[in-house]
């Protein structure tokens, strides 16, 4: 498992050559697949790179700073597009509620996979994973 290759001390965000840093870029592209999480793609790609867990966690959530502006932007634009008005200092607002409510979460998240690891979260995808399979083929969802 990646979260056993973390290495106490191992390399940061700042670390990663350019190559890597690509490279756990690319692996995002596996979270179109349903059920895969961005985020734990790319911290698995980290630590399987070498990086720390709270390097990997760190890299993972800066890689989700364009995408979510790209996403933002596309869809301000569109309501732009169609004369939809844009309430801007609501949307000023909930950015930047968005935005600090973000930071502590990945604060407080990346404090406790130091603690705990990934294997929790991987658990818990698991358990959860199979309990969708179980509720869509019973066709209770």
């Amino acid at each position: 498992m990646a979260d056993d290759r973390a290495i106490e001390g191992g390399s940061s965000e700042y670390e990663l050559s350019w190559r890597d840093a690509l490279m756990i870029g690319v692996l995002q592209i596996l979270a179109i697949v349903p059920g895969t999480s961005r985020a734990g793609i790319t911290m698995t790609g980290g630590l399987l790179l070498g990086m720390s867990r709270e390097g990997a966690a760190r890299f993972s959530f800066l890689l989700s700073i364009p995408t979510i502006l790209g996403a933002a932007t596309l869809g301000a634009w569109a309501g732009v597009k169609q004369g939809i008005p844009v309430p801007w200092s609501d949307v000023l607002i909930g950015f930047t509620l968005a935005g600090v409510t973000a930071f502590v979460c990945i604060h407080f998240f990346i404090k406790l996979i130091e603690r705990t690891g990934m294997r929790p979260y991987v658990y818990y995808r698991l358990v959860l994973g199979s309990m969708l399979i179980v509720l869509g083929v019973s066709g209770a969802l």
